[in-house]
């Protein structure tokens, strides 16, 4: 049990599916990691966020995480989160810290997908006969 002013250095669990992804292998298993982290969220949480939402959040009237199907969708998603967030600022609006955990995770969520995506890339092209083929002729 903690001790009062003690506070346990735990990941949070924001923290935990962004290390997900980062282990993972696969740009798909990534997409997974973003769609658990999502179905984590309690429906208080996504109340919240939908008290401002007009639409671009990830969550449907239902209050359950709509389907993300692949690095497009995390890069609307994070697009349409931080310009609602930047909107707000700039009407002087505090941002709430669903928001704002939101926005971070959709940013960082898209750096790790879109990289793994690139690294795919590259394994699969520098594995094509004819990719090292045209390569060796330049």
């Amino acid at each position: 049990m903690a001790k009062a002013g003690f506070v346990l250095n735990m990941p949070t669990q924001m923290d935990y599916y962004l290390a997900l992804m980062e282990r993972s292998e696969e740009t798909c298993e990534a997409i997974l990691a973003v769609q658990h982290y999502l179905a984590s969220w309690p429906e208080e949480r996504i109340a919240n966020v939908q008290k401002i939402d007009a639409g671009w959040a990830p969550f449907d009237a239902c209050l359950r995480p709509l389907q993300i199907n692949g690095a497009l969708d995390v890069r609307c998603i994070r697009d349409a989160i931080h310009c609602q967030c930047m909107a707000l600022r700039e009407a002087s609006v505090a941002l709430m810290p669903e928001l704002t955990e939101l926005d971070e995770f959709f940013f960082i969520a898209n750096e790790i997908i879109e990289s793994k995506g690139r690294t795919q890339l590259q394994s699969h092209t520098s594995a094509n006969p004819l990719h090292r083929a045209a390569l060796a002729h330049q």
